[in-house]
């Protein structure tokens, strides 16, 4: 699916910032294909594509969202079209390093040091607890909300990325599979007017190591 107004990387990169208030306007089945096609191509970790997403928009279910026990009172969440459970499937990501690895290995496509280091990272991930494989894992899954949040700007969409939520009670709220981890909340929707697009960024000079 192709919509919206044809824009550069850099521009929907200057022009993205965080809505929290949004039309009625729905969003449609469309535009979000076109936003999980984003996150789809991103890169992961040896390939692990780690990255599950669980999709709210009915309305009794996004104002849930808003209340004390799941988001601590972000009552605006009920205005979105949309919100995106981004979650991470720490076996598969596991499974599926493991995966690559072999391949790598079978196919001589990596050899030496190189792939005995990757070898040795995958054992680790393996024998990690959750909490180390979660770290992991969310790295990849942050990775994927970022393009689909770029490829939002694109189709004329606003989003949030959300990160203060009661996991159990998003989980409950949306029947996700206990063995996943949820990582964020990705808001999406029309924006509505009068929004202020600040972008309060440190300079060049702050962020780059002499």
């Amino acid at each position: 699916m192709e919509t919206g107004k044809k824009i550069s990387v850099m521009d929907a990169i200057a022009k993205r910032h965080s809505v929290r208030a949004f039309t009625q306007e729905p969003v449609t089945d469309e535009e979000l294909q076109a936003l999980f096609e984003a996150a789809r191509l991103a890169p992961s970790s040896l390939n692990s594509q780690p990255w599950r997403f669980k999709v709210a928009q009915e309305k009794e279910i996004l104002k849930e969202f808003g209340k004390k026990e799941v988001s601590r009172t972000q009552t605006w969440l009920a205005s979105a079209g949309a919100i995106i459970a981004c979650c991470a499937d720490l076996s598969g990501y596991v499974r599926d390093s493991q995966a690559s690895a072999f391949f790598f290995r079978e196919n001589k496509l990596i050899q030496g040091d190189s792939m005995n280091g990757i070898e040795d990272y995958v054992a680790r991930e393996a024998a990690a607890d959750e909490t180390a494989r979660f770290g992991a894992a969310a790295m990849n899954v942050g990775l994927s909300i970022s393009f689909m949040m770029l490829r939002a700007v694109e189709l004329g969409l606003g989003s949030c990325w959300i990160g203060m939520f009661d996991e159990q009670k998003v989980k409950e709220l949306l029947g996700i599979d206990p063995a996943l981890r949820v990582v964020a909340l990705l808001v999406v929707g029309h924006p509505a007017e009068g929004q202020a697009v600040e972008h309060n960024r440190k300079s060049l000079d702050e962020i780059m190591l002499s």
